[in-house]
């Protein structure tokens, strides 16, 4: 290569490289802007034994969580004991939560983060309020969730402080539960689906299916119906698993809670030792299911039989619980769910 050849090459090349650097630079400085590091709550951690009620709101309801002594409750709910575990963890990831990256002021767009204010039926966000008796320890409209942010949790939300106009990306991971069931333990009864030998089911209008174990894992209708037959046999076996880890979707103090007599389902669900569990269920707005259970024993129950039905009516009794819809469907089956008549046309 000749000297004036090199020459050019070499301002060729600076120019290409300065060009570079610049490029990276400026995005750089783009990306930087707004960036901060700071605490969203300064001093929130030290106020965190003072708390004593966190209140949640959606556009569809309000949850009210209160201190009562060494517990949470529910509040809304008739003092139900909530997780003091879910607290704790919500305690933390507010006293974490830290500025990351200044968003929009813009109101029209608050809404594609979800940080808009809680006002309608189509809000997305969360306003969450925490309180000590002093008053109010912190405030925050909560929005979406983004799973890729700088951070030791690698994860964060955008939320807006109520009353300022800038929304922010935090970082850090604040779980805040919207359903009852988050908020509590889930399971309120477990009564394995093999110590169960019998389920009589009477629907509202006084008709009633009966079934019973016949082996292992399968049970036979003991009122069966004449010129009819059993088209999927797992319907009439799952009928023992209504009370396996039974969960609840919501709960309430039981008087608040009509069983209308035109409407209930009683169920009677007996043990191989023992024990007799009644299941009143109502279905409620088209798809919510609730019931209330007590027990009680036959006089083949052991002791220990015994003691275990004292304790499910001191824990139960007070409430009525809604159920997962799965577990309704087992312990409310009518011939009609699980007969058919062999010599109907396939449809």
């Amino acid at each position: 290569m000749n000297p004036k050849a090199f020459i050019g090459f070499t301002l060729v090349t600076a120019v290409v490289v300065a060009a570079a650097s610049f490029s990276v630079a400026s995005r750089y400085s783009v990306h930087k802007v707004g960036m901060e590091d700071k605490p969203v709550l300064p001093g929130f951690a030290d106020k965190v034994g003072a708390v004593t009620e966190v209140i949640v709101q959606d556009a569809n309801q309000t949850l009210t969580i209160k201190r009562d002594g060494g517990k949470w409750v529910m509040a809304d709910r008739q003092n139900y004991v909530a997780s003091n575990e879910v607290l704790s963890d919500l305690m933390l990831g507010l006293s974490e939560l830290r500025l990351r990256e200044a968003k929009t002021k813009k109101a029209k767009l608050y809404e594609r983060l979800q940080v808009e204010d809680l006002i309608g039926t189509k809000a997305k966000s969360i306003l969450l309020t925490v309180k000590g008796k002093s008053g109010e320890l912190a405030k925050l409209i909560v929005g979406k969730v983004n799973a890729d942010v700088a951070g030791s949790s690698n994860v964060g939300r955008y939320i807006r402080k109520p009353g300022e106009v800038q929304s922010w990306l935090a970082s850090g991971r604040l779980d805040i539960p919207g359903a009852v069931n988050k908020w509590v333990k889930p399971e309120f009864l477990n009564i394995a689906s093999n110590r169960i030998n019998k389920v009589e089911v009477s629907q509202a209008d006084g008709t009633k299916m009966m079934v019973s174990r016949i082996g292992k894992e399968k049970f036979k209708i003991d009122n069966m119906p004449a010129n009819m037959v059993v088209e999927y046999q797992s319907d009439i076996d799952n009928m023992a698993d209504g009370l396996d880890k039974l969960e609840l979707e919501d709960v309430m103090a039981v008087e608040k809670i009509k069983f209308a007599a035109d409407k209930t389902i009683k169920t009677q669900i007996k043990t191989s030792d023992g024990m007799v569990v009644n299941v009143k269920m109502i279905n409620l707005n088209d798809g919510h299911f609730w019931a209330s259970i007590s027990a009680n024993v036959t006089d083949a129950a052991s002791d220990s039989v015994k003691k275990e039905v004292g304790a499910i009516n001191t824990k139960l009794s007070k409430w009525a619980y809604e159920l997962p819809a799965h577990k309704y469907r087992y312990m409310s089956r009518k011939f009609s769910d699980v007969l058919k008549d062999p010599k109907a046309k396939k449809k």
